[in-house]
């Protein structure tokens, strides 16, 4: 702190510091404010020359009452500088001036009153709660804790949801963003109201419980959180950073939810870089379009879009790029590296799983895939997920295929109607070493261009298998870009990026007729323990194992087991067809059907498909 208080002018203020700053994020300000609260810690903890901190913590409160700076982002005026002065005021306690209280009760916290949804409604009410602090009024404390363990429940409308994600924005996953505040948030909350009058009611711990064990926990790897889970914010280090915030919010919930500090506890020992994964197993998040699977060596992570759920969105000029993360999006990792602050120079148009129009990339504040066939289907360790594809002049009917081993890709119908190439992209990651190849049964390393003939790649830890043989690019080698590409403000680093980045592409041409793919990745020197048995634009089936085989019937019809025994069903649908335990799990991905008929042999089932909140999951037919 000392620098601080050195550095501090006679008027309060820092020289380095823009008081004039516009900006809608990273806001110059606030970081008068900031430093303006590491002082105040000092001086709470009686740290160093205490006395003379003090001093320069009110000739710093006196500039900031004196200025009134305002921002034009609503957030920072409602919520981000109430929050922190507020707990300044708490923290000076005794040593808070008449005229610094009046400042905090009588202007600054009146503008932060309870309203919103969500975590805009969570943070309202924890400063609403730290305002009647400041003015001792019980009641008031009362009725702003009220309202912050209102927030913790399963709702269909903004915050958890009933699938363990989480949403604001409208229908959109916010785990990295939104969630992993209201996480952070509730958790302090619970740990600094425990053992008093409003302490978190038990009964809203289980919902908390589902959020961080069932949903965070899952897109969480090694240290770092999925790219697709991070929300609109891809700053220089993002996802280890929120990544690093799970973890101590997971560490704070077993100080207060005890009878569970266990599981919150592995869940931070596995977010640790190099850490060992003992959460497996498929999670499909219904409810977000999303699906997750994770084995003891690697996880994989697939982010969709829908007419039901929002892919992305730019907000304060944050994602810029972000247009298709919503568009099949599938990530590979092992070590936790492979997309470590890749975002600058990452070719947007070219995402891991996607199947683009090479178009110039467009920018639209909330973007998604405008269809509804999208969902999937998951027995906990295995799953499938679909999506009926079309953006910009280009359409697909995808479809992956998830085991403890294996992903299997597969793409149908795709169509084009622009002069652009339409292409699929089986990886764009940073290189992680030598690049190889196996043609005819030879292996040898493979150079950067447009190879045919080719069975499989090898990059880093995964194999890419060709399972219909299709020509592949391959590039590997130095890209360059810059950071203003994907968020603009005051922080945004100005000097241009180059890292190597791998990318292994499917080339369809322009304008293609009925084109398909089918690949599967699986860990380098694996074969690919899965089988594809139909890729149609009617029907797409895999067998997963010998006794698990996904089936998509993009139409009504039938499919034929390897026993030789029809399914047929009446409607477009997914199911997943346990062999040895007789079961068939069958799931609408439109979210819209009542009933599905499902014929077995000579018997005819009447499937009746979930409502509400748990539209779109599966039932079991035996």
């Amino acid at each position: 702190m000392d620098r601080f208080v050195r550095a501090l002018k006679p008027d309060g203020s820092w020289a380095d510091v823009d008081y004039g700053g516009k900006a809608r994020s990273g806001w110059q300000p606030a970081e008068h404010v900031a430093r303006l609260r590491a002082m105040v810690g000092s001086v709470a903890k009686n740290e160093g020359n205490r006395a003379e901190t003090l001093a320069a913590v009110h000739r710093a409160f006196a500039f900031w009452i004196k200025s009134d700076l305002q921002c034009p982002n609503w957030w920072y005026n409602n919520i981000g500088m109430p929050k922190e002065l507020a707990a300044c005021g708490i923290l000076l306690g005794k040593d808070l001036l008449p005229e610094e209280k009046r400042f905090l009760t009588e202007v600054l916290m009146p503008r932060s009153k309870i309203a919103m949804t969500g975590q805009n409604r969570q943070w309202l009410a924890g400063n609403t709660l730290m305002f009647g602090l400041l003015k001792r009024d019980e009641a008031v404390v009362g009725e702003a804790a009220a309202v912050i363990w209102n927030e913790v429940q399963v709702v269909e409308k903004e915050g958890i949801q009933p699938d363990a994600s989480y949403h604001q924005h409208g229908p959109q996953q916010q785990f990295g963003n939104y969630g992993l505040a209201f996480a952070v948030e509730i958790g302090r909350w619970a740990t600094m109201l425990g053992g008093t009058p409003w302490a978190l009611p038990p009964a809203k711990l289980e919902a908390y419980r589902l959020f961080l064990l069932d949903g965070v926990a899952w897109v969480c790897w090694r240290g770092v959180m999925d790219v697709g889970a991070c929300g609109r914010q891809f700053q220089p280090g993002s996802p280890v950073s929120k990544a690093s915030s799970v973890a101590r919010a997971m560490e704070c919930a077993a100080g207060f939810d005890r009878d569970h500090a266990a599981a919150y506890l592995a869940a931070a020992k596995r977010n640790q870089p190099g850490a060992a994964n003992d959460l497996t197993g498929n999670r499909f998040f219904w409810r977000s379009d999303g699906m997750v699977q994770r084995n003891a060596e690697w996880s994989a992570t697939l982010k969709m879009s829908s007419n039901r759920v929002i892919g992305s969105e730019i907000v304060n000029d944050e994602n810029l790029s972000g247009y298709h993360l919503g568009d099949g999006m599938l990530l590979f990792y092992r070590s936790g590296s492979e997309y470590q602050d890749i975002f600058p120079v990452w070719d947007w148009q070219k995402l891991p799983g996607t199947t683009c129009a090479q178009n110039e990339l467009p920018r639209s504040n909330r973007s998604s895939v405008a269809r509804d066939f999208i969902g999937g289907i998951s027995d906990g360790r295995s799953g499938m997920a679909v999506m009926d594809y079309a953006r910009d002049g280009a359409s697909a009917h995808k479809a992956w295929f998830f085991n403890d081993s294996t992903v299997v890709c597969l793409g149908a119908a795709i169509q084009g109607d622009t002069k652009e190439k339409v292409v699929t992209t089986l990886d764009q990651c940073l290189v992680q070493g030598p690049v190889k190849a196996q043609r005819e049964g030879k292996t040898a390393p493979l150079s950067p261009g447009t190879v045919s003939g080719i069975e499989w790649v090898e990059h880093g830890t995964f194999r890419y298998s060709l399972l219909e043989k299709s020509p592949v690019v391959m590039t590997a080698g130095p890209a360059a870009g810059n950071w203003s590409r994907i968020y603009r403000n005051p922080n945004t680093p100005k000097a241009d990026v180059t890292k190597p980045v791998f990318c292994l592409t499917i080339d369809h041409g322009a304008q293609p007729k009925d084109a398909r793919y089918a690949y599967a990745v699986s860990p380098a020197g694996e074969a690919a323990r899965a089988k594809v048995l139909v890729n149609t634009a009617d029907l797409q089936a895999v067998q997963l194992s010998p006794d698990l085989t996904g089936i998509i019937f993009w139409k009504a019809g039938v499919f034929t087991t390897a026993s030789g025994a029809p399914i047929t069903v009446d409607q477009p649908c997914v199911a997943l067809l346990d062999a040895t335990k007789r079961e068939l799990r069958v799931a609408d991905p439109t979210q819209k059907l009542a009933t599905v008929h499902v014929t077995l042999g000579s018997g005819i089932k009447t499937v009746v498909f979930p409502t509400g909140g748990q539209a779109g999951t599966a039932v079991v037919v035996r």
